[in-house]
């Protein structure tokens, strides 16, 4: 039998993992257990659907085993549910099964499950793939704890440089930003991971201080730790949430919008982080609208949840990013949205610098400025 070569690598808070196995064929369940306890991890078994549910809401497990045929229900669309739940969704899906064509194993992994494992178990394979995956679990964590350590030793001593156009002209985008204070919690930065790709972000920290410039170095030091061709925009974001939660102080957070721009395909990809909406000015001359996308803030949830959606737009179209400051000068923001769509599409024949700049004036003008303001546009 397959044991457990390096328990104390995937010991947690001084136990042995606890890995949560559905499956509603007992002698099934019975082999798994056995094969796992005589490994040295700790098992709980549930033979339903609401079984599962109720032990999960007991004791969160570190590794769940799911069956996908059970007698309440589907475990493709309860691994579905679980990686949008908060508390659940980091937890590693093994599924098991009987089946073995490619459709239905390809179909577990679009759901959310990291692995496939055939039915009748193999011990020393099942061992494996539990063994690895935890590692992998592990793994992920110690990277976001190095991030934060390595953070905590840069950050203090390292300015938060906000690019401007002229460093990067392939990027076209024109920038505003008024801080109340010469340093400020307003953040911006254009990052090329590719040919033909930029990663923009525009975020906001809670506080507009000198306390508030010292976090957002920390948070442009994960942006260019993680902004890589090979990661996506959603998992940057989770990245950087990762980190930061160790380290912000109780009180601190940022809201923050990620967009990827393909211009070989002119694809968008876009994230919010409980940030105001990107806004779209078509070339075409239709209306500017919004477009609206859910996420939590950075830097406080351990399981924040965070959307990602694609478009398509034209070239030509260009994007507004910007902070809360620009459309809560009056104090209703969605009143200040508003007024910032009017805008653009009244100014919309101005070149892009200059469109930038005269948005920032109409909203302003006339108005108390008490938070600090930031204006990104983008030309695709």
């Amino acid at each position: 039998m397959t044991s457990l070569s390096s328990s104390t690598t995937l010991t947690l808070s001084g136990k042995a993992p606890l890995i949560l196995v559905v499956e509603d064929e007992r002698m099934t369940s019975r082999t798994v257990q056995v094969i796992l306890e005589q490994s040295g991890f700790r098992v709980r078994c549930a033979f339903s659907l609401a079984e599962a549910m109720a032990a999960l809401k007991e004791q969160r497990p570190n590794l769940i085993l799911l069956d996908i045929s059970l007698p309440d229900g589907n475990g493709f669309e309860v691994c579905q549910h679980l990686k949008q739940e908060a508390g659940l969704s980091k937890i590693p899906v093994l599924f098991m099964s009987a089946h073995e064509d490619v459709e239905t194993k390809i179909h577990g992994f679009e759901v959310g499950g990291v692995d496939y494992i055939t039915k009748p178990v193999a011990g020393a394979e099942l061992i494996a793939r539990v063994t690895t995956h935890l590692r992998l679990s592990q793994a992920y964590e110690q990277l976001a704890e190095l991030q934060a350590e390595r953070i905590q030793r840069l950050a203090g001593a390292q300015e938060a440089l906000m690019p401007q156009p002229a460093d990067l002209p392939d990027a076209r985008f024109a920038i505003q930003l008024r801080q109340i204070l010469r340093a400020g919690g307003d953040f911006y930065d254009v990052i090329p991971v590719g040919q033909g790709i930029v990663d923009y972000v525009v975020a906001d920290a809670s506080g507009h201080d000198l306390a508030a410039s010292f976090w957002t170095a920390a948070l442009k030091t994960l942006i260019a730790q993680n902004a890589q061709p090979e990661n996506r925009p959603l998992d940057i974001v989770h990245a950087i949430n990762n980190s930061l939660r160790r380290i912000l102080p109780s009180g601190v957070f940022f809201t923050l919008i990620y967009v990827r721009i393909n211009r070989n395909k002119n694809h968008l990809t876009l994230i919010s982080a409980a940030h105001p909406p990107l806004i779209v000015v078509p070339k075409d001359g239709t209306t500017p609208y919004a477009l609206e996308q859910p996420g939590d803030i950075v830097g406080v949830f351990e399981d924040a949840l965070y959307d990602s959606c694609k478009f398509t737009l034209k070239p030509g179209d260009r994007l507004l990013l910007y902070s809360d400051g620009l459309v809560e000068l009056t104090g209703d923001a969605g009143q200040g949205q508003q007024r910032l769509l009017e805008a653009a599409s009244t100014q919309r024949g101005l070149a892009l610098n200059e469109l930038v700049k005269q948005l920032v004036e109409d909203l302003c003008r006339g108005q108390q400025i008490g938070d600090d303001i930031v204006l990104m546009g983008i030309e695709l």
